[in-house]
């Protein structure tokens, strides 16, 4: 396995557990500041925003399912 399949995994796992997160949180914000913290020793090379925006997506995206 290359860099790139090695960052892709690391992405991946860092996803599944902002997904996690977001299950466990009780406020998109509590989400995003729990995903922000842990991307940056896991992704450091994703952008703030990015993450910020992703765990919105996904709140409504799950937390939709109950609505």
């Amino acid at each position: 396995m290359g860099m790139s399949g090695y960052i892709m995994d690391v992405e991946e796992a860092y996803w599944d557990q902002v997904a996690e997160i977001i299950k466990d949180s009780e406020h998109v914000s509590e989400a995003m500041s729990r995903a922000v913290s842990l991307s940056k020793p896991m992704v450091p090379h994703l952008e703030t925003e990015h993450v910020e925006d992703s765990v919105n997506e996904m709140w409504n995206d799950f937390w939709g399912n109950y609505l």
